[in-house]
C-alpha cells in the first residue's frame, strides 16, 4: 500500500449507525493485521470512546489548546486501535475556525509512519467541520439506511462534496437492512437518485444487516466485532474491511490537503 489511507465515515443525518460502523470497521481492519487509528471527529459530541468501552484522559481539544502532538493524547483501544477522541459537550468546538481545523489535519502527518489506516468518524451533516475532515480523506464511506429522510440527507452530502471538485468516489454502506437483497434494493434506489442529478461515482461496498447482537454491543459498550465476531453484522463489516484492503478495492480520492498528504503523494 502506498502510504497511509484515511477513511471518512459520514452520513447526511444522525442516527444511522455511523459511529458504530466506524468503531467496528477500525477493529476489523486491526484484526486483518493493519495498524489502525480512529479519529472521533465529532468535536462537540464525540461518543466513539463510549462504544469502544474506553475512557480517554485527553482529547484532540487538549492537543489543540496545548499545541501538543497527537501521540500525547492517544488512548489505546481494543485490538491495538489507537483512539484520538474528540470533545464532548464543548459548544465552542462546533464552529472551529478553518485555521484550527487545518492545524488538526496537519497534526496527523506525525502518525503517518505508525498507522496504515485512519478511520475518521465525522459528525453528521454538511457543516464546515464535517466537509474539511471529509475532504482530507482518501476514501469516503457514506452510511445510508432505507428511510426517505436518510436518502435526502445522504444525497445532500454527496452533492456538496462532489460539487467541490475534490471528491468523486463514494463508497455506500447500507446499514440496518433486513438482508443482502434488501440492501441491494436500497442501494439501487439510492444510486438512481444520485446518478440522475449528480456527477459522482458511487459503489455499494457493504450491507450491514439489522442485528440484535450489534445493538446489544452498543448498549454494553462492547463492539460486535469483539462481542459477537460470528454475527451477521460483524461478518458484513469484516467483509467491508477485506474489500477496502484487498485487490478489488474501489477507487480512492486524491487531494493535496489530505491527512498524510506527504505519504500519499506520488
Amino acid at each position: 500500500m502506498r502510504g497511509s489511507t484515511a477513511i471518512a465515515v459520514t452520513s447526511g443525518k444522525g442516527g444511522v449507525g455511523k459511529t458504530n460502523i466506524s468503531v467496528n470497521l477500525s477493529l476489523a481492519l486491526s484484526k486483518l493485521g493493519k495498524r489502525v487509528a480512529l479519529f472521533d471527529a465529532d468535536l462537540a459530541l464525540a461518543n466513539g470512546h463510549i462504544l469502544m468501552g474506553v475512557n480517554p484522559a485527553k482529547t484532540v481539544v487538549d492537543a489543540l489548546k496545548a499545541d501538543a502532538p497527537l501521540k500525547d493524547i492517544i488512548t489505546q483501544g481494543p485490538e491495538g486501535v489507537k483512539l484520538i477522541s474528540g470533545g464532548s459537550g464543548l459548544t465552542e468546538m462546533m464552529n472551529l475556525s478553518t485555521a484550527n481545523r487545518r492545524k488538526i489535519i496537519n497534526a496527523f502527518g506525525e502518525l503517518g509512519q505508525d498507522v496504515d489506516y485512519l478511520v475518521v468518524d465525522t459528525a453528521a451533516g454538511i457543516e464546515d467541520n464535517v466537509l474539511d475532515f471529509v475532504h482530507a480523506c482518501n476514501r469516503v464511506l457514506v452510511v445510508v439506511v432505507g428511510e426517505p429522510a436518510a436518502f435526502i440527507d445522504a444525497y445532500a452530502s454527496i452533492k456538496v462534496l462532489s460539487q467541490s471538485g475534490r471528491v468523486s468516489h463514494f463508497d455506500i454502506v447500507v446499514n440496518r437492512a433486513r438482508n443482502e437483497a434488501h440492501g441491494k434494493d436500497i442501494f439501487k434506489r439510492f444510486k438512481a437518485i444520485v446518478e440522475r442529478f449528480l456527477d459522482a461515482n458511487i459503489y455499494h461496498v457493504a450491507t450491514v444487516p439489522e442485528d440484535d447482537q450489534l445493538n446489544a454491543g452498543v448498549s454494553r459498550c462492547n463492539p460486535v466485532m469483539l462481542s459477537a465476531p460470528n454475527s451477521r453484522s460483524a461478518k458484513a463489516i469484516m467483509g467491508l474491511a477485506e474489500l477496502i484492503t484487498g485487490p478489488k478495492a474501489t477507487p480512492v480520492n486524491e487531494d493535496a490537503e489530505a491527512f498524510f498528504a506527504s505519504e500519499t503523494a506520488t
